[in-house]
């Protein structure tokens, strides 16, 4: 079911009806059964993959639980007291036991989402290399994604290394746990949720308030716009450039261009389709984590990825970052490296080398293709170079005496941010990897700054009217942008108004939607690009 179909908008009705209208007690198990009934919409198959992540981390959540509360009972009561030689045995053994319980978790769930978004990226690269010896080939799986694999597998995970961790205590409750892996808002396209955060408010009792329901209903009408009207419409130009620039010759900056929106495509969609996300759960009075934070106000590509798609950023950082960067062998890389290039070096170096290992490892999440591989080593190299290379910027704005509080200054690191970022969508758009080198190269071919002004814009599927109005909507989309940056709370603005100020932008944003958003034969409206991640 498409968060953008009449079904979808019934749905919703139903569920949100349904939820205050039914006895406070049946409201989490009334989301429950929503979920499952959304997920199912979505493929009945796939619910095996949806059910086995449920059962394994609820099952082995509970042993971790069981673990640590002996490891506190062996500790605590123990007649006569135990030394601390003992305890740190102790703590050691079970230790181990939860690493085990973890592990086994991690590599069932993790080598499930590996197996049916990765192998048939092995197959074809184990076929190459058999290509040179002549020899037969291995055939393709061909296994469609399940829906939202990675988002539910990431935070049933977060879930059991907390776990782990002794930060949260583990859910007695399978079927409210299984609320906590499904819940349909956020399965699509998350965001990553943390079971401190969701699993109290999911299983809360709630009151109809009509504020709730109406800033709910405002924030899906603002995604829905960025989606139907910004997004698609910017996604007739990038789908031309992309799939006809060899064919048609599209050069310079004309592919320049495309890459450019296809950012604020992906931004607009993504976003888009988190703000619908977010409306509805606040129709319900479930807040989720925000999952983007005005990114193209960034003044360097660290801050840009702290800003885009922030869940996953901090699930990275969390579980993965952290680990890497404060274990045993990477202490080791550090003190090993200390008398051979001072202090600063090996203090940075090992931080900056698990950084580029997680930037890589995001690249390789969003897909099965070198394409990614390459995308994600370009993003780590710039993040993780950065506080290694912060000397050498320093002295350079010292000696060419840049005052680092100018405006112009600011307005060159947000400019130079995006023209990164920019270069990377390369490898994230184009179809391969190849792709993406030949369209860096077709960038390149000729300098062309007059397609600018002699209407050669106008000839990649959209005519005048809709190309001006597509660059009114960026101007006005980062306007919005900035002015939530400067901490304008413009919902809450619009709700203080009367109610004919009120309703009349209201109106105009349904029938801007109506008017301007791009559907009908030749556009798919239902697909959010992040969806297939």
């Amino acid at each position: 079911m498409s968060i953008i179909s009449i079904q979808y908008f019934v749905f919703i009705g139903i569920v949100v009806g349904g939820y205050y209208l039914i006895p406070k007690k049946a409201q989490w198990p009334w989301l429950l059964a929503a979920s499952y009934a959304f997920y199912l919409f979505g493929g009945r198959g796939y619910v095996v993959y949806l059910l086995f992540t449920t059962i394994s981390t609820f099952l082995c959540g509970r042993w971790l639980a069981g673990l640590n509360n002996i490891y506190t009972d062996t500790i605590k009561h123990a007649n006569p007291p135990k030394t601390v030689q003992e305890r740190r045995e102790i703590k050691a053994r079970f230790t181990r036991k939860k690493r085990g319980v973890l592990a086994l978790a991690m590599a069932a769930n993790f080598g499930i989402l590996g197996f049916v978004k990765y192998i048939d990226f092995i197959i074809g690269n184990v076929n190459s290399v058999l290509q040179l010896f002549h020899a037969e080939s291995f055939g393709f799986l061909n296994i469609a994604l399940p829906l939202g694999i990675s988002f539910y597998t990431f935070q049933s995970m977060g879930y059991l290394v907390d776990i782990y961790r002794g930060k949260v205590q583990a859910d007695t409750n399978p079927f409210r746990f299984a609320l906590f892996v499904s819940y349909f808002p956020q399965i699509i396209q998350g965001p990553i949720g943390r079971y401190n955060d969701l699993a109290s408010q999911l299983y809360g009792q709630r009151s109809f308030d009509y504020n709730r329901v109406k800033f709910g209903v405002q924030r899906m009408l603002w995604g829905y716009f960025k989606k139907m009207v910004i997004a698609d419409r910017i996604a007739v130009i990038v789908n031309e450039v992309f799939g006809n620039y060899v064919e048609k010759n599209y050069v310079g900056f004309t592919v320049f261009a495309a890459v450019l929106l296809y950012g604020i495509q992906i931004y607009a969609d993504f976003s888009g389709g988190m703000d619908i996300v977010f409306g509805v759960s606040e129709m319900l009075g479930i807040h989720l984590s925000e999952n983007f934070r005005h990114p193209f106000l960034s003044r360097s590509v660290a801050e840009f990825w702290q800003r885009w798609h922030i869940t996953l950023g901090a699930w990275m950082r969390d579980y993965l970052f952290y680990p890497l960067a404060l274990s045993k062998p990477f202490g080791n890389m550090s003190r090993a490296l200390r008398k051979r290039v001072g202090n600063y070096v090996a203090k940075v170096l090992p931080t900056c080398l698990a950084s580029f290992i997680v930037f890589v490892l995001i690249g390789v999440w969003h897909g099965a293709s070198w394409k990614y591989v390459a995308y994600g080593i370009y993003q780590a190299v710039f993040v993780s170079t950065a506080t290694l290379l912060e000397p050498f910027y320093a002295k350079c704005r010292i000696f060419f005496h840049v005052q680092t509080e100018r405006f112009s200054f600011r307005m060159f690191q947000i400019l130079r941010t995006i023209l990164i970022v920019t270069v990377g969508r390369y490898f994230s758009r184009a179809v391969s990897f190849k792709d993406a080198v030949r369209m860096g190269y077709y960038t390149l071919k000729e300098f062309n700054p007059w397609v600018f002004f002699n209407k050669s814009f106008y000839k990649l599927g959209l005519d005048r009217e809709n190309f001006e109005l597509m660059l009114l909507l960026i101007v006005f989309l980062f306007a919005v942008d900035y002015m939530q940056e400067r901490g304008i709370h413009i919902r809450e603005r619009i709700a203080r108004q009367g109610i004919v100020l009120r309703w009349t932008i209201y109106m105009l944003g349904i029938f801007s939607i109506i008017i301007f958003g791009m559907y009908g034969q030749g556009f798919d409206i239902s697909t959010f690009i992040y969806q297939v991640f």
